[in-house]
């Protein structure tokens, strides 16, 4: 078993993550090098590296972006990329300040994980002396996300480095990887039992359902199909009525049957189908049971316990054929990508913090 103390073990002896890894919860209650950034003091990573964080900045910055008042606040994040490759010098600059800007948060957000100074460690209390310590042990941090993408990504990434130095002496060597859109399902095919076939891997995130079909021969994959995303749908979390929470849940899981059905139908045209769905989901789930408190997934744990379960007695009955489905962490799955590194972990990038432990794959074999 892996020494890692943000795992938990189910009696198989199997490694899983729940929400005590979050990095969204972190709270840079000191910052561990003045003048870089100190509005961020005393602020949760959750405030101040997120979607919303980069919306509300956008936002502050329309004029300069040349952004329309007409443009919804859910588009401003995706302008904000574009506008770091604009022709317009004051446009492309704007963006580019911004990124710079969430770099730096980025680089004093690994900081305060590496120095584990006293403030913080108070500020932190879910985590013991082992969990700074992990943190201070890992030497390589695999960035991946949407924010790693063209010259914003690039900016971004670049100014981390720049300030994640202790004595100028690099914290963590950071990798970014651009273009990993797809990154989860790709770490799905380690977790199929058949090495030989055409399997349907998916990626449940917050924002975007990604969908794939995978052909492998021998354990290794000679194909991907990538079917168009889907906007996810019914993400809402904190709903305190539980009858409207009960038919968000069963909304939701509509959507889901008709998303998996519609890919399994697509890739019955390629091949014989495997049974073995994997599925990467924006959730700490172990065994198929969901966390039921963080997240627009949590929901679906008012239809069942065990939603991997649930979602796969009606796959079956729906395909008319035995349907195994497993649910893994989405952090964990970008992670299952990169177990040939030693003390690394994976950020993603997202809708919010994502983290996965490379070092899970030693309890999944």
């Amino acid at each position: 078993m892996s020494n890692n103390p943000f795992m938990k073990y189910t009696e198989q002896g199997i490694g899983y993550i729940d929400s005590n890894c979050s990095i969204n919860k972190l709270i840079i209650a000191q910052v561990p090098v003045k003048g870089i950034a100190d509005e961020i003091e005393g602020k949760a990573v959750s405030e101040i590296f997120s979607t919303a964080a980069i919306t509300k900045r956008a936002l502050k910055d329309r004029q300069l972006l040349k952004v329309s008042p007409e443009v919804p606040e859910g588009e401003l994040p995706f302008i904000l990329m574009n506008s770091a490759d604009s022709t317009d010098p004051q446009v492309k600059q704007a963006a580019l300040n911004i990124a710079n800007d969430f770099g730096s948060r980025l680089g004093l957000i690994l900081l305060t994980l590496k120095t584990a100074l006293p403030k913080n460690r108070s500020a932190r209390p879910d985590w013991k002396e082992e969990h700074w310590q992990y943190w201070q042990n890992l030497k390589t941090i695999f960035i991946v996300g949407g924010l790693t993408h063209g010259k914003f990504g690039a900016q971004l990434i670049e100014r981390t480095k720049q300030v994640c130095q202790i004595n100028g002496s690099t914290a963590y060597e950071i990798k970014a990887f651009e273009n990993a859109t797809y990154i989860g399902v790709m770490g799905c095919t380690k977790l199929l039992k058949e090495p030989n076939g055409v399997n349907v891997l998916m990626d449940f995130g917050q924002t975007n359902m990604k969908r794939s079909i995978v052909t492998r021969q021998n354990g290794e994959v000679v194909s991907v199909k990538n079917l168009p995303l889907m906007r996810s749908k019914y993400m809402q979390w904190n709903i305190p009525d539980e009858a409207e929470k009960e038919k968000q849940a069963k909304l939701l899981h509509r959507y889901i049957m008709s998303a998996i059905t519609d890919a399994y139908k697509k890739a019955e045209s390629m091949g014989s189908v495997g049974n073995e769905i994997v599925i990467s989901i924006a959730s700490y789930t172990h065994n198929g049971v969901l966390d039921t408190k963080r997240g627009g997934y949590s929901k679906l744990s008012v239809l069942y316990k065990n939603y991997g379960e649930y979602l796969s007695e009606e796959l079956s009955g729906v395909l008319k054929r035995p349907i195994k489905v497993t649910l893994v962490h989405d952090g964990t799955a970008v992670a299952l990508n990169f177990i040939n590194y030693p003390d690394s972990v994976c950020l993603t990038l997202g809708t919010f913090f994502g983290v996965g432990f490379t070092d899970i794959w030693q309890t999944l074999n």
